[in-house]
Parts: C-alpha cells; sequence; structure tokens
C-alpha cells in the first residue's frame, strides 16, 4: 500500500491545471501526447488505493485531481457533441473522447479507441464513489450524471459501430 500512495502522491501533481493527465512521466517531464486513458486511469488509482486501505485521509488529498480529471473528461466529450458529429458518418463518434495515440502504433495517426472511453467510464464510476465516500453527495450526483450520460453514448456507440461493420459481437 505504502508504495501505490507514494506513486499517486508522486503522479497526481503532473496532472494539468485543466486536468488533462499525462500518459506518462519520465526524466523529460510529463508526456504532452494525446492520450485518453490516463485521466479515468488515475481515478481509478486513487479509488482503488481507498477501498483497499480505507485511506480517506489520501482520499481528501487527491479530491482536487478527480474534480480536475473529471472536468477535462467532460470536455473532450463535448469535443464530440457538435452537429458534426449528428451526421450519419459521425455520429458512431458522438459523446466519446477524441482520437488519441493510445495503443501502440497509433502515434502516426491517431484513431477513436474504445480502449480510452473504457477507462474514462472506469473513472467516471470511480469519482461517484470518491466523491461518496468523502460524503460529498452533491458531486457524486454531478459525476454521476456526467458517467450516466457517457455510458448511454458509449454503449449507442458500440451498436453503432457493430452496425457499421456488420458484425454481431
Amino acid at each position: 500500500a505504502d508504495e501505490v500512495r507514494e506513486f499517486a502522491e508522486w503522479y497526481a501533481p503532473h496532472q494539468r491545471a485543466n486536468g488533462y493527465v499525462p500518459c506518462c512521466v519520465s526524466l523529460r517531464g510529463a508526456d504532452p501526447v494525446p492520450e485518453h486513458d490516463s485521466h479515468g486511469q488515475l481515478v481509478h488509482l486513487i479509488a482503488e488505493y481507498h477501498r483497499q486501505t480505507g485511506d480517506r485521509a489520501f482520499l481528501q488529498r487527491m479530491w482536487p485531481h478527480v474534480e480536475r480529471a473529471v472536468a477535462f473528461i467532460d470536455t473532450l466529450r463535448h469535443e464530440r457533441m457538435t452537429p458534426e458529429y449528428r451526421t450519419p458518418e459521425k455520429l458512431a463518434f458522438y459523446g466519446m473522447v477524441p482520437q488519441s495515440i493510445s495503443h501502440e502504433g497509433y502515434s502516426a495517426k491517431p484513431m477513436h479507441s474504445y480502449w480510452d472511453d473504457f477507462f474514462v467510464l472506469t473513472g467516471l464510476n470511480d469519482a461517484v464513489y470518491v466523491a461518496g465516500a468523502l460524503g460529498r453527495p452533491d458531486d457524486a450526483r454531478r459525476f454521476g450524471a456526467v458517467r450516466d450520460a457517457f455510458r448511454r453514448d458509449l454503449l449507442a456507440s458500440l451498436g453503432r459501430a457493430m452496425a457499421m461493420h456488420d458484425i454481431s459481437y
């Protein structure tokens, strides 16, 4: 538990003021590339550490990082909620996070990735948990509304992708 807490406390301050969580940090600093799985992953790390340890003081210290990550995720989602993404050719991406290079081999051409979206949903679920654990019901409801809207759009996107590619799985 000590190593996990120390890692989270070291990594979280690399989050930008706007909520962006870098995918990795090296001796050169935080990597500025477009990857969108890390925002949900940071929230999940914080929540999972608390689930395992019950360390409320840690959760309280990490709260600003959770809040900023959720705000950033919601900002990303809204980039794909414009009229352009209501057209038939882009409707499958409606409400999803933008293209990224979260998978190896994507760096030359960022792509939409359900990998990112699944980590976003995990992070949003965990943000609701964190808010609840801290006794913040208004924030839990607010995060829950973002999560529920995202889940609805994600399920619709999966259905559209299946139809577009004529697959039943």
